[in-house]
């Protein structure tokens, strides 16, 4: 490696790229406490724990003691110890509703070569201590009202692994095979599906559901497809769980009914969901319901940070925004109240006006506020329009000229 190049799987943000995800943090920021939820902090370093959901990619340190620590993969397990510390009465069971949010990088040691990126910027979620229908959809609620806080629109699949489980019990599918039956299930793989069933010798009821389950993807109408042939009372049970997350949605037109998603079964017990937005092939976030797997009770969701920003790169926004120009000047008192108005304002670094301009220039700036006279003259306009300057103006208390 060339000395003082970075590590393969990172990258330098600059300011452009860099201030989207700043703001794009803020707005999620905004949107989470406006719904009741309290930010928190966990360690980027942690204690290697072999159970962690994420423990093969983590980033292993041998610590100054000799004992084995890891860079954080994933803010679900230091979230649970947390609750586990700050509220042990809801980690030991309590039922009452406890809202967290988070937000930060995590790391994951994978082959580079294989994968763009192995340090992210992680957005999301959790309510923890109460499982309900209401509970379920009111993440899912935020799930999609985070996708459109970042000007998409949103499309969210929803599904219940609850469900596949309860197949696979009903069907007696053997333990070694419900892995690769599972991943078959939530790729589509029909054919897959029906040589793993088949080669199972399974038969009966369950079998017939098992295979129909890839197909079972639309509205609501497809939970009562599902519910008149469910096996069980358990795969019932994990149907009428879904019909009550619908009935919490005054208008459920931008969810879609996925009842073949069947990822992670050992760590997912509940509802869960993946938001995509349209014209954007991968999941902008997803999450579910996990009781039981690290808490008695908890569900959330996480976005990766860089995805999202890339999908609304691709359809267009994040656009300058001359709500907030960039403005330069020498002038400390017009800086002043220009910041006060919401103007972002560079201190030239010379006075000559001749630089000053240069400068403005080289700074890609919207206007530039000249000294030279105390009028409308000194608001010069380069790449910003006429209503912008008016703007300036009345915030300098000065005349303006369309």
């Amino acid at each position: 490696m060339t000395q003082g190049a970075l590590p393969e799987g990172t990258r330098f943000l600059a300011p452009a790229e860099a201030a989207a995800r700043a703001a794009a943090i803020d707005v999620l920021r905004r949107l989470y406490e406006a719904w009741g939820y309290q930010r928190v902090e966990v360690p980027a370093l942690e204690r290697l724990d072999p159970s962690h959901p994420r423990g093969d990619k983590s980033f292993k340190l041998v610590d100054v003691g000799g004992g084995v620590l890891s860079l954080r993969s994933d803010f679900t397990p230091s979230l649970a110890r947390l609750v586990r510390s700050a509220f042990p009465a809801v980690a030991a069971g309590e039922e009452r509703p406890l809202r967290l949010s988070y937000d930060g990088l995590v790391w994951h040691a994978i082959d580079p070569e294989l994968a763009r990126g192995r340090e992210f910027t992680q957005v999301g979620i959790e309510l923890i201590g109460v499982s309900s229908a209401r509970a379920d959809a009111e993440l899912i609620h935020l799930a999609r009202e985070s996708v459109r806080a970042l000007g998409l629109s949103p499309r969210v699949e929803v599904g219940n692994p609850a469900y596949v489980t309860a197949l696979f019990d009903a069907a007696c599918v053997p333990d070694e095979a419900r892995r690769g039956l599972a991943d078959a299930i939530d790729r589509k793989d029909q054919t897959g599906v029906e040589e793993i069933v088949t080669g199972l010798s399974l038969r009966g009821p369950a079998a017939d559901a098992l295979v129909a389950v890839p197909d079972l993807y639309g509205d609501a109408s497809v939970v009562d497809v599902a519910l008149s042939s469910a096996p069980s009372q358990a795969a019932s049970e994990a149907l009428e769980r879904l019909a009550g997350v619908l009935d919490e949605f005054e208008d459920s037109s931008e969810l879609m009914l996925d009842l073949g998603l069947a990822r992670r079964l050992s760590y997912y017990t509940g509802v869960t969901f993946r938001a995509y937005t349209f014209d954007f092939g991968q999941p902008l976030l997803g999450g579910g319901r996990y009781d039981g797997a690290l808490l008695p009770r908890a569900a959330g969701f996480a976005m990766g940070l860089g995805r999202v920003l890339a999908a609304v790169a691709a359809a267009g926004g994040a656009g300058d925004d001359d709500s907030s120009p960039l403005v330069v000047t020498v002038d400390d008192v017009a800086a002043r109240r220009l910041r006060a108005g919401g103007c972002r304002v560079a201190r030239a670094v010379s006075t000559d006006p001749q630089h000053v301009e240069r400068e403005a220039q080289a700074l890609g700036a919207d206007y530039l506020v000249t000294p030279e006279s105390t009028g409308p003259d000194r608001i010069v306009a380069l790449k910003g329009n006429a209503v912008g300057r008016n703007r300036i103006a009345a915030l300098l208390g000065t005349g303006a000229r369309t």
